[in-house]
C-alpha cells in the first residue's frame, strides 16, 4: 500500500501492479477498514463457486436521471415502486390517482442529483389539491436554486412507509474492480460509517453476512420488540446491485441506492431511489 498523490499515470502503473495507491492517510484507513472487514467476511464459510459475470452493454439513459436508472435496476430483479414522469400538474394528478395517496413528487433532472437541497422533492401528499400545490412549490423552489438546470419533468411514486432504511453501492477500485457496500441508512452510515464492503460479485448468502456484520445490525433483527425486517429481501438486493455492476463494469463508475426500504419478514426491499455515475465521468470518493 502507498500513500502518495503522484501523477495520475505513474499511480495507474503501480496500480497495474496489485499495489493500492490511496491520496491520504485518512484515506488509506479507509481502505484498510474496508480489508479488514473482508477478511472478516472471508471467515465466514464459503459459498459455492460461481462463473465469472460475463460483461453487457448499458444504455447511457440510466445516467440521466433516478427513473431511469430504477428502471434497469428492476430489470435486473430488484424491488423499485411503480412509478411515473410527468410534465404537467395535470399529468401529476392522473398519475397520483392511479397509484393511490398518499404520493411523492421529485423533481427528475440529471443537472440536479440532490434534489432535497433545491427543494424539489415533496412527501406524503394525500390529495389532488395537495399535488398541485406541491407541484408549484417545487417548479418555482428549482427554479430559483438552479436556474440553468435542464428539467425533464416530474416523478411521481408512492410514499412507501413502514421499514428500516438501509443504503447500498458499487464503486469502482483501480485494484479489486466494482466493490460493493452495504450500510444502514440516515445517521448511522453519514456518522457513524457504520458499513461493510466486499468486492463484487457477491452471492445472496455472502451479502447477508456483510448485513449481519454491522454494528447496528440489531435494527433488523427485531431489537425490543421490533418487527424482524426481511434481511433475506436486503440480501438479495445487494447480490443482484453486485452482480449488476459486474455485468456492466466498463460503463459504471458508480452506484448509489439510498434508501433502502427493508420492510419486515417476508414484505420485501424496495429501492426508494438511485443513482448511476458512467465511467467516463470524475467519480465521487468511494464509501
Amino acid at each position: 500500500m502507498i500513500v502518495s498523490q503522484g501523477p495520475a499515470d505513474a499511480v495507474a502503473q503501480i496500480n497495474a501492479l496489485g499495489i493500492p495507491v490511496f491520496p491520504s492517510i485518512d484515506a488509506a484507513a479507509s481502505g484498510l477498514a474496508g480489508l479488514v472487514r473482508l477478511g472478516q467476511l472471508a471467515g465466514q464459510p464459503a459459498s459455492a463457486p460461481r462463473p465469472p459475470v460475463p460483461e453487457e452493454t448499458l444504455d447511457p439513459a440510466v445516467f440521466r436521471n433516478e427513473y431511469e436508472a430504477k428502471r434497469t435496476l428492476a430489470a435486473a430483479g430488484i424491488d423499485v415502486p411503480q412509478e411515473a414522469v410527468v410534465r404537467s400538474v395535470e399529468e401529476a394528478v392522473r398519475a397520483a390517482e392511479a397509484i393511490g395517496y398518499p404520493v411523492v413528487l421529485k423533481i427528475v433532472s440529471a443537472d440536479i442529483p440532490h434534489k432535497t437541497e433545491a427543494g424539489g422533492v415533496a412527501l406524503d401528499l394525500r390529495s389532488a389539491a395537495a399535488v398541485l400545490d406541491a407541484y408549484g412549490t417545487i417548479a418555482a423552489s428549482v427554479a430559483r436554486h438552479a436556474p440553468r438546470a435542464s428539467v425533464e419533468g416530474m416523478l411521481v411514486a408512492p410514499m412507501v412507509k413502514g421499514g428500516v432504511e438501509m443504503i447500498a453501492g458499487i464503486s469502482r477500485d483501480p485494484v479489486f474492480g466494482p466493490v460493493v457496500m452495504v450500510g444502514m441508512g440516515g445517521i448511522h452510515a453519514e456518522v457513524l460509517k457504520d458499513v461493510a464492503v466486499q468486492a463484487a460479485p457477491v452471492s445472496e448468502d455472502e451479502a447477508l453476512a456483510m448485513i449481519r456484520s454491522l454494528r447496528m445490525f440489531p435494527l433488523l433483527d427485531g431489537v425490543r420488540g421490533q418487527p424482524k425486517a426481511d434481511i433475506r429481501a436486503a440480501a438479495r438486493c445487494v447480490a443482484r446491485l453486485s452482480e449488476f455492476a459486474c455485468r456492466h463494469a466498463a460503463d459504471i463508475a458508480e452506484i448509489d441506492m439510498n434508501p433502502i426500504l427493508v420492510r419486515p419478514e417476508r414484505e420485501g426491499a424496495v429501492v426508494l431511489d438511485a443513482l448511476m455515475i458512467p465511467a467516463a465521468a470524475p467519480a465521487t470518493p468511494a464509501h
